[in-house]
């Protein structure tokens, strides 16, 4: 199972060093990064085809981690890694279509079902990765991907068989700002975070980001005006952002459970020193409940929707919710 889960620049994780020991330092940053990213795409791969049903925008899942040379500044790593291309990949997933294909690591990416990487034009934001994620997120998730790669100076033609999943662009992320967040079209999280929790509570961080991309928040905001951010703290907008932040709670249980996970996870998190920070934090938040209230109100969704703990889950009370405008007034 699958999802496009792109790296971040690795040079930002290095530490002025000698030159003898930089290229050591880097490779070292390279596999930890590239393990918490295999991790992440483990499990965001396993909810988002899971629950592809829930989802309105669909696409294909291969088990494909993409990046692209010009993510990254200049380096020895930027030459091994891109030597067969620009668009490469950073890794795939075991027992995943793309490594049933017989895919490899540092295989460039030529042409996806014939349309030439090269011929895409430059992302308004972001890089090549991006509109790499663009091109395939874009084709029929129940079709076999055509593939032309190149490796080891050889082009070769290959065919994916994909499985369908939630659209979305899932990574980590280096540096500050949300430990976690999605916007509708990418859910990242950081990878101090990510260091930090064990599977079952990255699952159910994920899977509060994911509700918030399968109950269309970003549109809905969009449509009535709403403000995030600094802005997002106050007045209509600090009511709409609290209210989004609540469905993607209730929400987040069922996208646990058809996964295959105990929806409990979820207010075990809240209930933690991650879940608090997650929550605001000292200092708090008035866009997020307490993390105790979360807790709360989990559970109650949990004993009304899930007694069982377990799915198949149809949440239709709360998909209801996507054609529903957020309040102008």
């Amino acid at each position: 199972m699958t999802r496009y889960l792109f790296a971040f620049a690795i040079t930002a994780l290095l530490a002025v060093a000698a030159p003898a020991s930089l290229q050591a330092q880097e490779q070292s940053d390279w596999e930890m990064l590239q393990a918490q990213d295999l991790r992440l795409a483990r499990i965001a791969d396993r909810i988002m085809t899971a629950n592809a049903r829930l989802c309105r925008a669909q696409m294909p899942i291969t088990g494909m981690i993409l990046h692209s040379a010009d993510q990254y500044s200049d380096g020895a790593e930027v030459g091994t890694r891109f030597a067969n291309g620009p668009l490469a990949i950073a890794g795939i997933l075991p027992n995943s279509p793309a490594a049933e294909a017989g895919l490899q690591t540092n295989d460039a990416i030529m042409t996806i079902n014939g349309t030439r990487i090269a011929d895409l034009p430059p992302p308004e934001i972001g890089n090549l990765r991006e509109a790499g994620f663009d091109l395939l997120a874009r084709q029929d998730p129940s079709s076999p991907l055509n593939l032309r790669i190149v490796r080891g100076g050889a082009s070769e033609d290959m065919i994916v068989q994909p499985v369908a999943g939630c659209r979305s662009l899932v990574e980590i992320r280096l540096g500050d700002g949300p430990r976690a967040r999605s916007d509708g079209r990418v859910i990242q999280v950081r990878y101090d975070l990510a260091l930090q929790m064990s599977d079952d509570e990255m699952a159910a961080v994920f899977a509060h980001e994911l509700a918030h991309t399968v109950l269309e928040h970003r549109r809905r905001k969009e449509e009535a005006g709403i403000s995030v951010g600094a802005l997002g703290e106050f007045g209509r907008n600090q009511q709409a952002n609290r209210e989004a932040e609540v469905e993607a709670d209730r929400l987040s249980v069922h996208l646990l459970s058809n996964a295959g996970y105990d929806p409990a996870i979820s207010p075990v998190l809240w209930r933690t020193g991650i879940g608090g920070r997650l929550s605001g934090g000292i200092m708090g938040s008035w866009i997020y409940p307490s993390a105790g209230a979360r807790a709360d109100l989990i559970e109650r969704e949990i004993v009304m929707y899930l007694p069982n703990r377990r799915g198949p889950s149809w949440p239709g009370h709360l998909l209801a919710l996507r054609d529903r405008n957020f309040s102008r007034d």
